[in-house]
This record gives C-alpha cells, sequence and structure tokens, in this order.
C-alpha cells in the first residue's frame, strides 16, 4: 500500500515543487529625471532634495514588471541610479514581522501616503510628492539603519500628511502597499505604488503557470485512475 501511494504521488508533488517557486526579487532604478523639492526646516535649515516617486523596472516572483514607481523609505540611505538591487518584496502586513521593521501601524501609514501618490510620476506637482515624502521618511526613520550618519530633515508641510495619514489608519485604512527589502541591509529601502490612479495594483503572488497546472492535473489524475484500479482489484479478490 505505501509502495503504492509513493508511485501515485510522485507527479503531485513534483507539481506542488513547481507551482510554489523561490524567486528572487529584485529593483533597478533608471537613469533618469528626478523631483527636486525645497523646504525649510522649523530650525531654518534649507533643503534641497530629490523626492519621489522613482521610476523603475522590477522582478516580483519571477514576474517581470516593466514599470512601477518607488519610494525610498530612509532618507539618509544610499540610492544607486542604475544599480540592481536584489531583496525581497512583502506586503505591509509581512514586513512588519521582519525584525527591524517599523510596526504595522506605522508601515499602514506609509501604505496610505505611497496611495495618495498612486497615479503621480516624477513630472510632479513637487509641492505635492515633496511632503508625502518627507512625511514617509520621518515616519520610518525609527528603523532606518542611517548609514550615513546625519539628523532626518523636518518638513513642517510634512507634520499635516502625517496626521491624517493617522487618522485613516485609526479609521480602518486597509493597507496594500508592496515594500522592498535589499538583502544588503545598509542600502535604501522602498515601498512601490503603482503607475495607475488605482493604488496596491502591484501583484506579489504569481499565478500557476498552465505548464504547471496542467503537471499537476496529470498528477491528480493519474492518482485517481490508480486508486480506482487497486480498489477494483480488491473487490474482484472478495
Amino acid at each position: 500500500m505505501m509502495k503504492f501511494f509513493v508511485r501515485a504521488l510522485g507527479p503531485v508533488l513534483l507539481g506542488l515543487a513547481f507551482a510554489s517557486p523561490a524567486f528572487a526579487d529584485s529593483i533597478q532604478i533608471p537613469s533618469s529625471s528626478f523631483l527636486w523639492y525645497s523646504f525649510t526646516d522649523a530650525g531654518g535649515n534649507a533643503y534641497n532634495l530629490p523626492v519621489a516617486p522613482y521610476p523603475s523596472t522590477a522582478t516580483i516572483n519571477g514576474n517581470a514588471v516593466p514599470s512601477i514607481y518607488l519610494i525610498c523609505l530612509d532618507i539618509n540611505n544610499p540610492t544607486s541610479v542604475g544599480a540592481t538591487y536584489t531583496g525581497t518584496f512583502y506586503t505591509t502586513e509581512t514586513i512588519s514581522e521582519v525584525n527591524g521593521q517599523a510596526s504595522l501601524f506605522i508601515n499602514a501609514e506609509v501604505s496610505w501616503l505611497a496611495d495618495r501618490l498612486a497615479g503621480h510620476s516624477e513630472s510632479g506637482p513637487v509641492s505635492y510628492n515633496g511632503p508625502i515624502s518627507l512625511a514617509i521618511w520621518q515616519l520610518e526613520f525609527p528603523t532606518s539603519t542611517n548609514s550615513e550618519q546625519k539628523p532626518d530633515p523636518i518638513d513642517p508641510a510634512a507634520q499635516i500628511w502625517i496626521s491624517e495619514a493617522y487618522t485613516a489608519v485609526m479609521n480602518g485604512y486597509q493597507p496594500d502597499s508592496a515594500f522592498f527589502i535589499p538583502d544588503d541591509s545598509t542600502s535604501q529601502r522602498f515601498v512601490a505604488i503603482s503607475v495607475t490612479s488605482t493604488p496596491g495594483t502591484l501583484e506579489l503572488v504569481p499565478a500557476p503557470e498552465p505548464g504547471t497546472m496542467g503537471l499537476m492535473g496529470t498528477g491528480l489524475l493519474g492518482l485517481a485512475w490508480m486508486l480506482r484500479r487497486r480498489l477494483l482489484r480488491q473487490a474482484a479478490r472478495v
């Protein structure tokens, strides 16, 4: 009986193995024009910083995504234009379970802010994109590795967005953003936004390919056929 199940389940297990591949995720920020946002903090210090969204390409679970926009989470961590980052995409919930990352509440606030940029591009308007980027940096700053050892700039215009994000989460907002953590912990982290006006349209879990479904179907049919044949033989002996 044991040998029977080993033979019968072999094709099924093979199909399941191919149906659950472990793909490496990656992103690349090509050389492009970026928004530059100028502001003065409460202490009178002037800043002029490149802000989101960054046009990018990505591979998620083995699927190429030719055009997405990214928002960096760490103002003081490096972002290399043209370089390819390898790492892992997470949902808002799963990234919050990773050691050293922000809490689910904070990441939900960041997801809400990222949704406000859905459909926006590097064309601006900078007066809108800039404060949202600064709000995200401020929320995520406590969990930044802060590799450049610089203070986090505080933009007065970002405080309004932080308050609105807090209110939205308290009122039941359901986070839907995808977060990227690179394998190199000193590199930049990102939250992805949709190129469309609809938030949360990145697919993190790929559907099984037709070939995989066919392999699984063949295995299940084989199992049913062998089981039926076994039962008929036992009935004939009785």
